[in-house]
């Protein structure tokens, strides 16, 4: 029985682990292959949850870049072209935040 390696139940390894080289060697080549496909599932994973959130920032920042700059524009208005557009200066803010079409309204 000197000779004999350990059985390692794959619980032990659940991240996060540090793997050891002691830890990899007592292993069976099965063992290995599972828990290296564990980790590059868990790697996949997180890189997607990576790009997702990249994406979502970057999604948030060119909106905040369309909403100021139609401000701007709004703003460079003079109030009859406002008016032609169915709101009034202390409209613009409000009309840009809840996205609402600026055509013109039956008032």
């Amino acid at each position: 029985m000197a000779g004999r390696m350990p059985v390692c139940r794959m619980e032990e390894f659940a991240m996060p682990y540090v793997i050891r080289p002691s830890d990899w060697k007592v292993l069976t080549p099965s063992q290995k292959g599972s828990l290296t496909h564990q980790l590059v599932r868990r790697a996949h994973a997180a890189r997607a949850r990576a790009i997702g959130h990249m994406l979502l920032g970057w999604a948030r920042y060119l909106s905040l870049r369309r909403q100021r700059h139609q401000l701007i524009e709004l703003a460079a208005m003079d109030d009859m072209a406002l008016r032609d557009v169915g709101i009034n200066r202390s409209e613009i803010g409000a009309a840009l935040r809840s996205g609402t079409s600026l055509g013109r309204t039956n008032r």
